[in-house]
């Protein structure tokens, strides 16, 4: 029989690669949607479904008949833990036994070097951190309630790739003026990055394994890192990126410039809000989070996702540019 995948979020940057991704597997799937259905066509396999996750009528019947939901929905940071609980119940009423989770290496927090899956997160996580680290207990929880659920949490590491917001459109921006740039020792942090087509396709075979007659050989919870074939420094990513758009290379930045840039980032971000000309460099200036990200040398171990999805992340750097142009 067909198996019918429901993914929150199917309107957003991964979870629409995701639907579409499945759909091409010969999944049914549901594209779970807060708002009104998707503008572009959509493969026939996909069907537009009303699933805001803040109203339980609607993800009780999203997830009603369901083989395997796929979370990809984000928001609010506070309301994170609050929509997966609610997705849970739905799913444990609803019979549902297979989750995939789109969780975060923010879990880590500062955690440096080498970085297996059971390590824990190091100093403040932050916001968004701390959300992630609660939806996954959440279903670490549902899948010990039930010896037949199965639960994989995936923690990608930087997606970029078309239609990236943030780390394509927002960082071409920066770099332009000169928010971002050569920052040296400040920048030679590793860029843990993973095409958002190899989060589909990892996504994809995560769902195919949860779905089969495995299943069942899968630990009740496990999670896993996903990270593309090419981690170059972040001062390398920045020149990749600006070479395959065609801008100017990236500007050199003293420490001096660095620290006055995040001194003037909160004034600047007022002033702009107030619609007032010029500061949009200082504006862009990474935060104290980010800035930690580009010097952070984190290596984040992939054997346990090869191992149980039977794939692996393929789409180097350069192809990935060039796709996101």
């Amino acid at each position: 029989m067909t198996p019918l995948a429901l993914v929150t979020g199917a309107g957003g940057f991964i979870g629409a690669r995701v639907a579409a991704r499945l759909a091409d597997e010969g999944f049914a799937v549901r594209a779970g949607l807060r708002r009104a259905p998707l503008a572009h066509d959509l493969a026939p396999a996909i069907t537009p479904t009303p699933c805001d996750l803040d109203r339980p009528e609607q993800i009780a019947a999203a997830t009603s008949g369901v083989d395997v939901v796929i979370h990809a929905a984000y928001g609010a940071d506070a309301d994170m833990a609050p929509q997966t609980r609610r997705l849970l119940e739905a799913m444990a009423a609803n019979g549902v036994p297979s989750l995939i989770l789109m969780s975060s290496i923010a879990v880590y927090g500062e955690r440096d070097g080498p970085i297996r899956e059971e390590d824990e997160g190091l100093g403040p996580l932050g916001p968004y951190g701390e959300a992630k680290v609660a939806c996954e207990r959440a279903a670490r929880d549902w899948a010990a309630q039930n010896p037949a659920r199965r639960a994989l949490l995936l923690r990608p590491g930087v997606v970029y790739g078309p239609g990236s917001r943030f780390w394509i459109d927002k960082l071409r921006r920066r770099l332009a003026t000169g928010a971002v740039g050569d920052m040296g020792a400040a920048g030679d942090g590793i860029a843990p990055l993973i095409h958002v087509e190899d989060v589909a396709a990892l996504t994809a075979a995560a769902a195919r394994r949860l779905a089969g007659p495995e299943r069942l050989e899968l630990p009740p919870a496990a999670a896993l890192h996903l990270v593309g074939p090419d981690t170059p420094s972040w001062n390398a990513y920045f020149g990749a990126l600006a070479g395959a758009f065609g801008d100017a290379p990236p500007r050199r930045l003293s420490p001096a410039a660095l620290t006055w840039n995040a001194r003037l980032a909160t004034p600047a971000k007022l002033w702009r809000r107030l619609g007032l000309p010029g500061l949009e460099g200082e504006a862009l200036a990474p935060s104290a989070g980010e800035r930690a990200l580009f010097a952070r040398k984190a290596i984040f171990d992939t054997e346990a996702a090869e191992r149980l999805l039977g794939a692996r992340a393929g789409i180097r750097l350069d192809e990935g540019l060039t796709r996101s142009r």
